[in-house]
């Protein structure tokens, strides 16, 4: 399995992905990966499975909101744990799709 990120175009299957994969990518993009940032890459990895849809940072932050992480449900919360564009970032950490409408 090729593990390069979004920005290489290289698609990983939903059932591939593991937690060296989410390692890898954010060592590459210098986020260490704690506690809050693999709460956020389950649910968001939860509703993927349930959905099919990778969300953008509207839903995202609602999702956080329902879904047992309300401390992390803000735009400024996620970009201090993911940077400038968290909800690419966390697609691509959590080995999903780029959401629709994320630049």
């Amino acid at each position: 399995m090729d593990i390069t990120p979004h920005s290489n175009q290289t698609h990983l299957r939903f059932d591939q992905w593991h937690r060296a994969y989410a390692l890898k990518i954010a060592r590459e993009q210098l986020i260490e990966l704690g506690e809050e940032h693999w709460d956020v890459l389950q649910i968001v990895r939860d509703f993927y499975r349930e959905t099919g849809i990778s969300p953008n940072m509207r839903p995202l932050v609602k999702l956080l909101g329902t879904r047992g992480s309300p401390q992390l449900a803000s735009s400024l919360e996620l970009m201090r744990l993911f940077g400038g564009n968290p909800a690419t970032t966390v697609a691509e950490l959590a080995g999903l799709p780029k959401p629709v409408n994320c630049l």
